[in-house]
């Protein structure tokens, strides 16, 4: 209280001086400068001030305090009318007081950075109508009065960064309405101040609410920000954007939201931007880099991509959308080994590449479109010395290309005149050259060399044994497979040859004339009496004849009762030659029990019955009759008639007489021959039988 008195008394007093001595001049306080000149500019920089000096002259228009010991201002600035910067930043102040800037209508910049000062209270900053710059970063703030800033209506720049704010109380931020730049970085912000304040800063241009705790953007957070040119989200713990959270930015071109938590890349969110040029996603958790993760993005510019610890995939077409896109960085990413071969095809303008500290172990010329570079950066991954990065070695050292030389690396242009320019342009590469080294194995032990320092035999690649035998063997694998398609190919026509001509085999399997009023008589008995059996083409299957009759004693007795009956019977067949069959057979099982009597097995019935089968038949029969006398008995058997040689189990297929009757049954299945196996069944063993070589290579 007595210092408070002390300085009231100091003011009365020189002002009661200035009243009464108008000449007096003005003085310039110890450690301090002064110009006379127009702009009347005074510095006591760490000058070991504690208070504002009031002895200076009325008219001056800057002062800087910067880095006294000042702890406040009050009743101090009342005589500086003309002040148009003042700068109180690093010293002592806690409090701004109210009402102490009334006098500085001129007033144009304040800086009162780097203080102590905990809150602003009502009318701090009342009297500044024309203040455009307002420094208060770095403090203490924690709480701001709704009308602090009542008076800041030409205010274009306000800067809160590395405070304790945690919220904004309503309206706190609503008579700023010119507002153009607002940072709000390092503070304890658990949202983002939309209503009630951003949302009336229809001029807003510049946001930075980097370094909050931030974790989830609603939709519409920005929504009447359309001014809005940058947006900075770094270092918050966003882990969630809504689908429209970015409605309403249609002039932003910068956003950056580095060092969150996304595990996604928001694709959907961020192509609503369609002006933007510079996007930063660097320190995510980003596994991959999905087709079109930039989507609509047809303005970018610059994109990086940086320390994303998890980040092992990017797709092909990642960055298909994005024509314009001239700077790529993707450095310090552990987890990155492959880069693809045709990533930046869609990226015509891309001129500056950067990826040092990534796990590549190889590069090629071909990932690069080394035509249009300006800018490449490779240092820091685990190349592998070998003759795949022989490129590299030619860009690092400079090696020229003879023009008679093919240039299979693509780099033979670096450092030459275009000829397609009139004027004298020359393609220039810059590279880290100094730092890009690669992993040399000798005799097992692995050393890091510089590519600078190494000779080119240094990068070939030997020509291994295994090498050669591997292309060897490819070779003559695809010899085979080639083989093996024309093989297929060929059977394939074969079988659908055969398949053609089954289709009209019905066409080909009628020997004889039928008489069409017995056949539909046949027929007709069929259905009736539901008896049917299953008749093949007789060009298909196997008939044995000389088993019709299996007791020859049976057979000539029957000859000579019927000498002209058939000695073997067709396929065709009408009602009365079964029932014919079925008399007989009964007449035989009589005298000789060794006969079979199945009905459809049987002999076949007399020259009367069936005259037609038999004039058909008669020269057959002599030639068959006469054969049967030849040969010797033959144990019990079955008489078959054109049945199908499947249907009779291994058994039954004894071979037949020595007679000479080529007709044989199927051989059983362990006799098969190499014809019934399918082509597919020899290109698997031979294609087996090499795999297996080349895995013992």
């Amino acid at each position: 209280m007595d210092a408070l008195k002390r300085k009231v008394f100091t003011l009365v007093t020189l002002t009661v001086l200035m009243v009464l001595m108008p000449t007096v001049r003005a003085f310039c306080p110890s450690l301090c400068t002064c110009e006379s000149d127009r702009y009347l500019r005074t510095s006591c920089f760490n000058a070991s001030l504690e208070v504002v000096p009031i002895q200076l002259n009325p008219d001056v228009r800057y002062i800087n305090l910067t880095a006294n010991q000042i702890t406040n201002v009050h009743f101090t600035l009342a005589f500086y009318y003309q002040l148009e910067s003042l700068d109180l930043s690093h010293n002592r102040i806690d409090s701004l007081g109210s009402k102490n800037f009334e006098s500085q209508e001129k007033l144009l910049v304040l800086n009162v950075s780097h203080n102590v000062l905990q809150s602003l209270l009502k009318d701090s900053f009342r009297g500044l109508k024309r203040l455009e710059l307002l420094r208060l970063n770095d403090n203490q703030l924690e709480q701001i009065h709704p009308t602090a800033f009542q008076a800041l209506g030409s205010l274009r720049r306000l800067e809160l960064s590395n405070n304790r704010l945690i919220s904004f109380e309503p309206g706190v931020l609503k008579p700023i309405v010119s507002l153009e730049t607002l940072l709000l970085d390092n503070n304890q912000l658990l949202e983002v101040p939309y209503e009630s304040n951003l949302e009336h800063l229809r001029n807003l241009r510049h946001l930075d609410l980097a370094g909050n705790l931030i974790e989830f953007i609603a939709n519409d957070s920005f929504g009447t920000l359309h001014e809005l040119r940058t947006l900075r989200l770094a270092g918050n713990v966003l882990m969630e954007l809504d689908l429209s959270a970015f409605s309403g930015l249609s002039a932003l071109q910068l956003i950056d939201m580095a060092d969150n938590n996304l595990t996604t890349v928001p694709t959907v969110q961020l192509s609503k931007l369609y002006n933007l040029t510079t996007l930063t996603l660097s320190g995510n958790s980003f596994v991959r880099l999905p087709a079109v993760a930039f989507q609509n993005l047809f303005q970018l510019r610059e994109l990086h991509l940086d320390r994303l610890d998890r980040l092992e995939h990017i797709d092909t077409r990642s960055f298909i959308d994005n024509t314009y896109l001239q700077v790529l960085t993707l450095d310090d990413n552990p987890s990155f080994s492959t880069l693809p071969v045709r990533l930046f095809q869609g990226n015509p303008h891309l001129i500056d590449i950067s990826m040092r500290r990534n796990a590549l172990l190889t590069l090629d010329a071909v990932q690069f479109p080394l035509d249009r570079l300006q800018r490449l950066k490779l240092a820091g991954n685990p190349l592998v010395c070998n003759c795949t990065i022989r490129w590299l070695w030619r860009l690092v050292t400079g090696t020229p290309v003879d023009d008679g030389d093919d240039d299979p690396d693509g780099v033979a242009f670096l450092g030459r005149s275009l000829p397609d320019h009139s004027t004298n342009i020359t393609t220039v590469l810059l590279i880290d050259k100094d730092e890009i080294g690669c992993d040399l194995n000798e005799d097992g032990l692995v050393t890091r060399r510089t590519l600078r320092n190494m000779s080119e035999s240094d990068i070939n690649c030997p020509a291994h044994l295994v090498t050669v035998l591997s292309v060897l063997l490819s070779l003559i694998l695809l010899s085979l497979g080639a083989g093996g398609a024309i093989v297929y190919r060929r059977k394939s026509r074969e079988r659908q040859k055969i398949l053609q001509e089954r289709k009209n085999v019905h066409e080909r399997i009628v020997p004889q004339k039928v008489d069409k009023l017995e056949l539909e008589r046949y027929l007709a008995q069929q259905v009736l009496s539901n008896d049917y059996r299953e008749l093949r083409p007789a060009c298909d299957l196997p008939v044995r004849y000389d088993l019709k009759y299996p007791d020859q004693t049976g057979h000539l007795q029957l000859q000579h009762q019927h000498p002209d009956a058939e000695g073997d019977s067709d396929h065709y067949e009408n009602i009365d030659y079964l029932q014919h069959q079925r008399v007989l057979g009964a007449v035989v099982s009589g005298g000789s029990q060794s006969i079979t009597t199945n009905p459809f097995h049987q002999q076949p019935p007399s020259h009367g019955s069936y005259p037609m089968y038999h004039q058909h038949q008669s020269h057959h029969h002599h030639n068959h009759h006469h054969q049967h006398h030849q040969q010797p008995a033959q144990p019990s058997m079955p008489a078959m008639t054109m049945q199908h040689p499947h249907k009779y189990p291994p058994h039954q297929q004894h071979g037949g007489p020595p007679g000479g009757n080529t007709n044989t049954l199927p051989a059983p299945p362990g006799q098969r021959s190499l014809n019934n196996y399918s082509p597919n069944f020899f290109i698997y063993v031979l294609y087996s039988h090499f795999i297996l070589l080349l895995l013992i290579l």
